[in-house]
């Protein structure tokens, strides 16, 4: 009777095995379709683009939901550092404790996962070396055991880590390994793709600046070529860095040399009253020290009203309602000649990336423009000076031409008696010596922009040279009315070239006697601090002010008309002053119209360095 009940129990214990087989693969095969499920929808959160933190966080619940008990956690590989990335079951202050946390080869499950781009299982922290720095920070969360996983990107760099937090001593049982491989394939994913994402949105951005940078920039120079016109070109940038840059004045100031100052050269944006108060304005250079010192440095500097120090500049911005300003430097070659600026009226935000680079390409391209006007206009000064010297040396050709023409005629004449012929022959011979003076001068000048006529330092008696000179001179005659005196010269010898004193005193000396129709001129030599000095005094015509400031500039005379008074080219005190560089001497010229004019030039007694004659 035993049989048939051990058959009974042996078919019964087959069914319940059967049973809890059928209910184990139940029970996986509904788990497999739950991860199933929520691994579409969150590849389908990653595919309508969700933010990665929404995505990390869904498949953190995703899989607490797998294996209860169980906290996940995702950080993001930033550089050498682990950043927060996702961990919506982990208290807030543990995230916010290991948020930024270096990774290394003992830091913890996740930095040292991240280090070596391995799987780290730590099955309890409370024992663990890993978690030396971090122990007391986990178990004050009850955290005990902290399985960690590198996500790997495609090409195999290290994206952050996967890790699942217990709070009780735990290892992985092999169902945690399918799930591990899922979730850290679905992360490394949704990283990828995020990443991908931005850097592309971030290429566009950059292609729309420079878009918009280039179309900007195309305008400015099209603009900035249409005109050589300095004021122009001034007038209109201010106009296109106003519209460009949104702002809602810009002005450009340029240094005057002449004045050694800073002037408002145009603006935009003003009142009438405005516009008419400033631009009469000039500020010395000492008050936009910091501001050179920037541009110099950077090339362009931003300033908020409410922070400007100095009082002055600070009460002239709130003047005129500025409140934020950007300022770029005009340059030549690497000197800063000023600068342009943009201003805000009520806003402090600061100006954009993309506002200073375009005011940047602007000024850049206004400084170029500048310097071919001011090239133009040199040329077309160059040129005006070539006209007046081809017009003066035909007139003072033409004179001493007919004078010698029309006296060689005189002496054909057998009625000439042996006076007159000498007389004749006498003004022959000083226009002959005119033309030769006219020829030498500008055989001079080019030798010394050639470089070839280089000082020839030697010892030089004053009173020796001086002697010939006035030997020289009275050979040659002067107007009865004009007396040339020189005063006698102290026994002085000093180092300098000879023949190039020779030519500067006579130059002046020939100058002075050719404005003085009627008085005197009188030429001395004294000693003055270690230095030479030759005075050369007339009671001449005298020069105007307005005319001192271009007399020793090349081709140019106080009355540069054909119908002067006075003849010459405009080529001596232009040698003068190109010799007198080349010794290292200085000239100085004092004059009055009417009263005559005083020549003061002073050479060292000594031997200095020779400067070229180019320079």
């Amino acid at each position: 009777m035993i049989g048939p009940f051990v058959a009974a129990g042996a078919v019964l214990a087959g069914f319940v095995f059967l049973g809890l087989r059928h209910a184990r693969q139940g029970r996986e095969r509904d788990r497999i379709a739950t991860l199933l499920h929520g691994q579409t929808r969150i590849l389908e959160m990653i595919a309508v683009g969700k933010p990665l933190p929404d995505v990390l966080a869904a498949l953190s619940t995703m899989v607490e939901r797998q294996v209860p008990g169980m906290l996940c956690s995702v950080l993001l590989l930033e550089g050498d550092a682990l950043r927060h990335g996702a961990a919506p079951s982990l208290p807030a202050d543990y995230n916010a404790a290991i948020d930024g946390v270096r990774i290394g080869p003992a830091v913890g499950s996740c930095g040292t996962a991240a280090f070596t781009g391995k799987p780290v299982v730590v099955s309890d922290v409370a024992t663990d070396p890993l978690w030396t720095d971090f122990r007391a920070l986990a178990l004050a969360h009850g955290l005990r055991a902290c399985w960690s996983f590198p996500i790997l990107a495609t090409d195999g760099r290290c994206l952050g880590t996967f890790a699942m937090y217990y709070r009780e001593s735990r290892t992985p049982a092999p169902q945690h390994w399918h799930l591990i491989e899922v979730a850290t394939h679905v992360a490394g994913v949704a990283i990828e793709r995020h990443r991908t994402a931005t850097e592309l949105a971030r290429a566009a951005a950059r292609l729309a600046e420079e878009s918009q940078l280039s179309t900007a920039l195309a305008q400015v120079g099209h603009e900035m070529i249409s005109s050589l016109n300095a004021t122009v070109l001034l007038d209109r940038l201010c106009q296109l860095t106003t519209e460009l840059l949104g702002c809602d004045v810009s002005d450009t100031v340029l240094y005057d040399a002449e004045r050694d100052v800073y002037r408002l050269r145009s603006l935009h944006g003003y009142t009438p009253e405005q516009t008419e108060a400033l631009q009469v304005m000039s500020v010395a250079g000492s008050t936009f020290g910091p501001l050179l010192h920037a541009l110099e440095r950077d090339g362009h500097a931003q300033v908020a009203t409410a922070r400007v120090v100095d009082p002055g500049a600070a009460r002239l911005l709130t003047e005129y309602g500025i409140t934020r300003s950007l300022y770029v430097a005009l340059r030549r070659g690497r000197a800063v000649i000023g600068y342009l600026s943009a201003g805000y009226r009520g806003r402090t935000a600061a100006f954009t990336h993309l506002q200073e680079r375009l005011a940047i390409g602007i000024a850049q391209l206004a400084s170029m423009a500048l310097e071919n006007s001011r090239l133009v206009d040199g040329l077309r000064a160059a040129s005006q000076l070539k006209s007046e010297f081809v017009s003066t040396m035909s007139h003072e050709l033409r004179t001493p031409l007919s004078v010698i023409i029309g006296y060689t005629d005189m002496l054909s004449d057998d009625g000439l008696d042996d006076a007159d012929r000498a007389q004749t022959l006498g003004r022959i011979r000083r226009a002959g010596l005119e033309l030769l003076e006219m020829i030498e001068a500008t055989l001079s000048l080019g030798r010394l922009d050639a470089g070839r006529d280089p000082a020839c330092i030697e010892r030089v008696d004053v009173a020796a040279v001086l002697d010939e000179l006035a030997s020289e001179f009275a050979a040659l005659g002067s107007r009865p009315r004009t007396v040339l005196h020189f005063e006698p010269a102290a026994d002085l010898v000093l180092d300098s070239d000879r023949r190039k004193l020779r030519m500067i005193l006579k130059n002046l000396i020939g100058n002075a006697l050719k404005f003085t129709p009627s008085g005197e001129v009188i030429v001395r030599c004294e000693l003055r601090r270690e230095r030479c000095a030759f005075v050369v005094r007339d009671t001449g015509v005298g020069i105007a002010p307005e005319h001192l400031p271009v007399i020793f500039e090349m081709f140019r005379q106080a009355d540069s008309s054909d119908t002067r008074s006075y003849g010459g080219v405009g080529l001596g005190l232009y040698i003068v002053q190109r010799l007198l560089d080349q010794l290292g001497g200085d000239i100085a010229v004092a004059s009055a119209p009417g009263r005559g004019t005083t020549f003061t030039v002073t050479l060292p007694m000594h031997h200095v360095a020779v400067l070229s004659a180019t320079a």
